[in-house]
């Protein structure tokens, strides 16, 4: 539906998603609201510029809202009982409007596949978190006018759960990307 701006979207907050959640365990309401803005005006131009049935397209929109909207509640759901973190079930919600109702399911099997890779490769993940934070804090320190906040790997805390921001934005790139479901 949006061929040409897909990529470039896509993979500039996938980066997003992937620093912010492996280093800082937060998934910006900022993005989600970027990604969310970009998708209503590529639609609405899509309908405007369509050569195709105009009703078609709004039945689609209609039927990936309602999957995000599912998406979402279900997702909220496992929040309150602790399964899933909130910027996840956002950006999940959020990225099933992008890959389309015909896609959603894909996507959500795509997603929980990679989440479960990221999972068994969760202390590879570990160490990787470990020594960003440390190089992160080198660059807090030598420029100080950045005022970049230290990580959580090397906070009191440390590193809880697992960062399946990853995940889902894998799994969207993946569907949105990939030849297989096009």
């Amino acid at each position: 539906m949006f061929d040409s701006a897909m990529p470039t979207v896509l993979v500039l907050t996938s980066l997003w998603v992937i620093f912010s959640d492996l280093f800082y365990r937060r998934i910006h309401n900022i993005l989600i609201l970027i990604l969310l803005v970009l998708w209503l005006i590529l639609a609405a131009l899509s309908l405007m510029l369509s050569d195709e049935n105009r009703l078609l397209l709004l039945a689609d929109f209609g039927y990936s809202s309602l999957g995000a909207l599912g998406v979402l509640l279900i997702g909220f759901c496992l929040f309150l009982v602790g399964q899933m973190g909130a910027g996840d079930v956002k950006l999940m919600s959020t990225l099933c409007l992008w890959v389309g109702f015909d896609q959603q399911l894909s996507f959500l099997v795509v997603t929980a596949l990679a989440g479960g890779v990221l999972a068994l490769f969760l202390p590879l993940v570990s160490l990787i978190e470990l020594a960003g934070a440390r190089v992160i804090l080198q660059l807090s320190e030598r420029f100080p006018g950045l005022r970049i906040s230290a990580p959580i790997a090397l906070s009191h805390e440390g590193v809880k759960g697992l960062p399946y921001g990853l995940a889902i934005s894998g799994g969207a790139v993946f569907i949105l990307l990939s030849p297989l479901f096009r």
